[in-house]
């Protein structure tokens, strides 16, 4: 119904979702993302997926529905406490060289089982962005090692 509704609010300019603790799956997850695409006026976004039980199949459909963004200056995520892997984070990192005009990016997946093929992604998907003022990423408790931070 969300990601329906957002379909239809094409002046929208921000987007702050909070699933934080519910129930929502995938298939929740690439409605928002589906909803996200058609909102080429908006500026910010903002989803809490945390604690839910959002795969990768919902953090492609999260990348896939921000690649289509074009004026959006700040993205934040939360996937941290979900059963993300580095398919979601490889698709939200390859998603950010589409998005010219960021300047601000808070990407979370603390607790998940991203590794370094992830986090490799979001940092080629970051070289891209040269308006980019903000970086907070949270790798905590994930599979990061050495190839993913350098």
């Amino acid at each position: 119904a969300i990601g329906n509704g957002l379909q239809t609010l094409k002046q929208l300019q921000k987007v702050d979702l909070n699933f934080r603790y519910t129930k929502v799956y995938d298939a929740g997850a690439v409605a928002i993302g589906n909803g996200l695409q058609a909102l080429k006026q908006l500026q910010e976004v903002t989803l809490y997926f945390s604690y839910t039980k959002v795969t990768d199949d919902g953090a492609v459909a999260i990348g896939n529905g921000l690649q289509a963004l074009k004026q959006l200056q700040e993205v934040t995520l939360y996937f941290s406490y979900t059963k993300v892997t580095d398919d979601g984070a490889v698709a939200i990192g390859n998603s950010l060289q589409h998005l010219k005009q960021l300047q601000t990016i808070h990407l979370d997946f603390c607790n998940t089982k991203v590794g370094d093929s992830g986090a490799v992604a979001v940092g080629n998907g970051l070289q891209h962005l040269k308006q980019l003022q903000t970086v907070d990423l949270n790798f905590n408790n994930t599979y990061v090692g050495d190839s993913g931070a350098v």
